[in-house]
């Protein structure tokens, strides 16, 4: 029943950390970033390094 209620997550913080990186992609797919994981990594190197997020990319163009 856990693994059913944290969606195979193994805990509550799991699924927290699953429910905003979807959040993200979603937000970042219909913007036209084919790869949210590029857009993703690149937000967490600047706040690794700024220690402030970055704002929300904007979207893509279709010539890239």
């Amino acid at each position: 029943m856990l693994r059913k209620n944290s969606q195979s997550n193994r805990g509550e913080k799991g699924a927290e950390t699953q429910a905003v990186l979807m959040s993200a992609y979603r937000t970042l797919k219909p913007r036209g970033h084919a790869i949210p994981m590029d857009a993703s990594a690149s937000a967490l190197r600047t706040y690794l390094t700024t220690g402030t997020l970055p704002s929300l990319p904007d979207p893509a163009t279709a010539n890239g």
